[in-house]
């Protein structure tokens, strides 16, 4: 299948980046795949989406600071985050939906499995998105936008979807 063209996110705040999460992923949630999972997306979820973090690189509890990432209606204040990473939220949304590969690879250290699609980009070209299982379901770790050159390490495992088998992705060695 030929890569999917990509959606990048404009957003002009961390208030209006937050709402584009709850809108596309929490309100939507959970987000049923085509490989027949179904992963459920929390609030909590993004700051780990985004790769949000306080004044002076600080990690964030979400819970405490929901309302101060509502508070920031003009910019970011004192956060910071992975812009690659926020601009890209529809492409991890469309690789829930639609992956082209599902893997369960022995570098996972919290996740259960990575969903991986191809993306027309050339800085990017890969979505991989984290999911874990919970008990008996699944849910959003986090998504980051992959080099072709870091494919390799995705791909090594066990091929959980598609059950086929397809050739081999063209990865820099």
């Amino acid at each position: 299948m030929p890569p999917q063209p990509i959606t990048l996110l404009a957003y002009g705040s961390l208030a209006e980046l937050y709402q584009h999460y709850i809108r596309e992923l929490v309100e939507a949630s959970p987000i049923a795949s085509i490989c027949g999972c179904r992963i459920h997306c929390y609030e909590h979820h993004f700051v780990h989406m985004v790769k949000l973090f306080g004044p002076e690189h600080t990690r964030l509890e979400f819970p405490e600071e929901r309302h101060r990432i509502l508070e920031e209606t003009v910019g970011f204040g004192t956060y910071e985050h992975e812009e690659r990473r926020s601009v890209r939220l529809l492409m991890a949304i469309e690789t829930m939906r639609f992956p082209d590969f599902v893997v369960r690879t022995p570098n996972l250290a919290t996740a259960d499995r990575a969903f991986i699609k191809e993306f027309a980009c050339s800085q990017y070209p890969y979505m991989v998105v984290l999911v874990r299982r919970e008990k008996s379901i699944l849910t959003l770790c986090t998504a980051q936008p992959t080099r072709r050159r870091n494919m390799k390490q995705w791909m090594a495992g066990e091929i959980l979807f598609p059950k086929t088998p397809q050739p081999p992705l063209e990865v820099a060695v």
